[in-house]
């Protein structure tokens, strides 16, 4: 229906002139004018009725004449029908009333002239009535229009027998709101429908809406749908409106649309999909082959609808962006989105846009569409691969790492177990210097064999773990640095039960401890004689072992960021090479556990290693 104009956009002075009877009513069924005698016929005043709704002015024939205005604002002309006056409070005379579209100066409907005559031939007349009754169920029939109506307080739906046959059913169908939803297409469409109804009902909005249903046997039609509640006492009680088959017409729009594809030569010759749509409103225009085989739709699908109807929210939110770049540079730049086609398949398409002019300088957006599906697979295997082998990378530098620093240690202690036992005279210190270094060298064949394992281990670190007595361990790694603890007068005090036992790989564990001992005895105070303190705690998922010493700390607001990175230092130590903590992170990581540290600057460190239980 056409929204209702300003009574004083026209001007209406002939009226009062002129000696027939005579009313303007706008597109809305309110009272604009009315000529004197009308006035007189009805005895009432203008200044009491413009702007009224005839029909609540006359409710006697309320529903017929909505129903004939209806069909003249449509475009019919010369309707007629029988007013009988015998419960109008207005006037006692039986009149004919006849309504034809009132249209401005450019031919556009905005209302109807309702003129009034009396009755003078009742034979002639009721021949008249017959034929505008034929006219109205021609136009009914023709043009596939069918009314309804919804009782809203009793929930229940009746409709004219077009209606049966829109929908492909029997003439003995009884709907409901319920069974009529289930029509519509679903998503869009029935969403669309259950919207619309909701906001005729709760706030009093008329609807004109082009959807698409699917019929009893299954064929997909297109449809206009036009609703307009009703209201007593501030309620709404009722909705009524009419359907209409509007299939015809969108093959047709589509046809004549697939024309103005001329204006781009390779619409339907490029490989890829193209869609037109409409810079203004958002709308297909039209969409060439390619893109139906792509989305395996039918054209109708998408001509007329908007564009954002089949975008995620991820995409929406990038419209704004989308909009300026059109805006400054006539195209935007391709994105990504994913789109679910009629086979249920999910599609990665990339889109891309740019503004073009039709012959009429109108203003769409031509739409590239491409299938990158297997484009991401293959992208996200050679991310894969590459993460694969940034971690194998790493695995071999920690593995070098290890090596270097592992058998350092052993070199370390091997140099001072010398030193010793050549400084030695006495016999039975050279006798235990000696079992050390047999101790010596048999834990570096251990940690050479551990060395193995880790290569032959490869990525199947946590399917080979053990459960390990954490303080033979912890042993091992005692006889290992016994030098440094000899000559720096370090002490290690291990606090842990001898019953702890942790899931891990011996050739990790040996080089977590190995590692965080040394450092607790490589960055000692110059005060103080080392002291490593050993402790374990349990919790549901980890053992967690405490190795808290007093050395120098670590200042964690300057370099805690920094900590477990490779190659940072941070003390002045010339042994310091920024390898240690970066090795024990990896291990420990490794094997699904985590590391902590505690310190502040000469009040030492706790370092907390937590082993994973599965």
């Amino acid at each position: 229906m056409l929204k209702s104009i300003n009574n004083t956009s026209l001007p209406l002075n002939w009226i009062g002139q002129i000696p027939s009877s005579i009313a303007i009513i706008d597109s809305n069924f309110n009272i604009i004018n009315a000529s004197p005698r009308w006035l007189a016929n009805f005895r009432l005043d203008l200044q009491d009725i413009e702007g009224k709704n005839i029909g609540n002015l006359f409710p006697d024939i309320s529903e017929k004449i909505n129903t004939n205005l209806a069909y003249s604002l449509d475009g019919l002309r010369d309707i007629k029908f029988k007013y009988n006056a015998k419960n109008c409070q207005y006037s006692s005379n039986d009149t004919i009333w006849h309504l034809n579209p009132w249209k401005d100066g450019y031919g556009k409907i905005i209302g109807v002239i309702i003129k009034v005559e009396p009755i003078t031939n009742s034979h002639k007349l009721e021949l008249e009535l017959s034929r505008t009754k034929l006219i109205l169920k021609q136009k009914s029939s023709v043009a596939k229009i069918g009314s309804w109506e919804y009782d809203v307080q009793n929930k229940t739906l009746s409709w004219t027998p077009v209606i049966n046959k829109i929908f492909g059913v029997s003439k003995n169908y009884r709907p409901t709101l319920e069974k009529v939803l289930a029509f519509y297409l679903e998503g869009n469409s029935r969403n669309t429908k259950k919207k619309i109804i909701d906001n005729a009902i709760c706030s009093g909005k008329p609807w004109n809406e082009k959807l698409q249903l699917k019929r009893e046997d299954g064929t997909i039609i297109w449809v206009n749908t036009i609703g307009r509640p009703k209201y007593s006492e501030g309620k709404c009680n009722r909705v009524i409106g009419t359907i209409q088959n509007i299939t015809d017409t969108v093959k047709d729009n589509s046809k004549q649309l697939t024309k103005s594809s001329d204006d781009y030569p390779l619409f339907e010759k490029v490989p890829f999909g193209l869609a037109i749509i409409d810079y203004a409103k958002g709308n297909f225009i039209n969409v060439n082959e390619q893109f139906l085989k792509l989305t395996c739709f039918e054209k109708e699908y998408f001509l007329g609808q908007n564009f954002k109807t089949f975008l995620n929210s991820n995409v929406k939110n990038k419209l704004a962006t989308l909009k300026i770049q059109l805006k400054e540079k006539s195209s935007f730049d391709p994105i990504k989105l994913n789109f679910l086609n009629q086979k249920k398949t999910n599609l990665n398409i990339k889109v891309s846009g740019t503004l073009v002019d039709d012959i009429s300088g109108t203003k769409h957006i031509l739409c590239t569409f491409e299938d990158i599906t297997s484009q991401t697979k293959l992208e996200k295997n050679l991310k894969n691969t590459i993460s694969s082998s940034k971690e194998q990378n790493e695995q071999l530098l920690n593995f070098a790492h290890m090596v270097s620093h592992n058998l350092k240690t052993h070199a370390t202690n091997f140099s001072l177990l010398l030193n010793f036992l050549n400084a030695e005279k006495g016999k039975n210190q050279r006798s235990k210097l000696m079992n050390m270094l047999f101790n010596a060298s048999d834990n570096l064949s251990e940690t050479i064999k551990g060395l193995r394992e880790i290569v032959a281990v490869k990525s199947k670190i946590n399917d080979e773990k053990k459960m390990l007595s954490l303080n033979e361990h912890i042993f091992q790694v005692e006889q290992n640095v016994a030098g440094l603890l000899k000559e720096t007068n370090g002490k290690i005090i291990n606090e842990i039960p001898d019953t702890v036992k942790i899931k891990a790989l011996p050739a990790y564990l040996n080089s977590i401890l190995t590692n965080c001992i040394t450092n607790s005895i490589k960055y000692r105070s110059d005060e103080k004689n080392p002291l490593i303190i050993l402790s374990t705690v349990e919790d549901k998922n980890f053992t967690i072992l405490s190795i808290e010493d007093n050395g120098l700390g670590i200042d964690l607001e300057k370099f805690g960021h920094k900590l477990f990175g490779l190659y940072n230092t941070f003390h002045r130590n010339k042994e310091s090479r920024g390898i240690g903590l970066y090795i024990t992170k990896n291990q420990i990581e490794a094997m699904n556990g985590k590391i902590t540290v505690t310190s502040a600057p000469n009040e030492g460190s706790i370092f907390k290693i937590y082993f994973n239980k599965k």
